[in-house]
């Protein structure tokens, strides 16, 4: 009878110590090339064409998961903040070139135009406050940036609302990922066997899900191309 919490105890250490060993590598992995990393793909998630593209916050999530001291995770906020207004950036200076024309081309509709709509309506409402805010909206700010350049937003209001939306999105997943890293160990520690199974069955499930939503949402924005096509060669 005694036998069987000793396994479940045996299992449980042999998990933690696992989980253990992930995070410590994480962190032993924590430097520059971590940190262009994170940038690079901060830059990729805000720039335009690319939101859908490259998971970014999986990806300054674990850079969190990596960190082990304060000023690390300063550091990898910072660094985030500056990838993603660097992709701001960009967008802004192709909206301000292309003009409101740029909301009819392919590179918009992929994305979707009620994004950009949205974003329009934010900006015209809400000014600098739409853009710290659209950075914490899937798709929407991918396309505020290069909404703000075509609406000829001032640039001192646009980079005020880019650097702070940005440190906000990179301080929100940066400290997701460095609380995590606390955590996990801890709930480990005080979950069963089984109960710690069903919880990594829950985030499996959670990331299988957002998958099939994004593409869902791909395939919906490709039968509705094909449809405007059809219906463009009809006329």
């Amino acid at each position: 009878m005694g036998g069987i919490p000793h396994g479940r105890a045996a299992a449980r250490d042999g998990w933690l110590g696992a989980m253990e060993s992930l995070l410590a590598g994480l962190a032993d992995h924590f430097g520059p090339l971590l940190l262009a990393l994170g940038a690079l793909f901060a830059f990729a998630e805000s720039a335009l064409g690319l939101g859908f593209v490259f998971p970014g916050e999986t990806v300054v999530l674990g850079i969190g998961a990596a960190t082990s001291t304060g000023d690390q995770v300063a550091l990898a906020i910072g660094v985030v903040a500056l990838g993603a207004t660097a992709g701001d950036h960009l967008g802004y200076l192709i909206g301000k070139r292309a003009g409101p024309t740029l909301r009819e081309t392919r590179v918009v509709s992929r994305v979707g135009t009620r994004h950009w709509d949205r974003g329009a309506r934010m900006l015209r409402r809400y000014g600098v406050l739409a853009i710290i805010v659209s950075r914490l909206l899937p798709a929407v700010r991918t396309l505020v940036p290069p909404a703000a350049g075509a609406s000829r937003v001032g640039y001192g209001t646009f980079v005020v609302g880019s650097i702070v939306g940005a440190l906000l999105w990179s301080g929100l997943w940066v400290g997701v990922g460095a609380a995590a890293r606390t955590a996990l160990p801890q709930a480990a520690a005080r979950l069963g066997t089984a109960s710690w199974l069903v919880l990594a069955g829950v985030v499996v499930a959670a990331v299988v899900s957002v998958l099939a939503v994004r593409l869902a949402r791909r395939r919906s924005r490709a039968a509705g191309r094909v449809a405007a096509d059809d219906v463009t060669e009809c006329a």
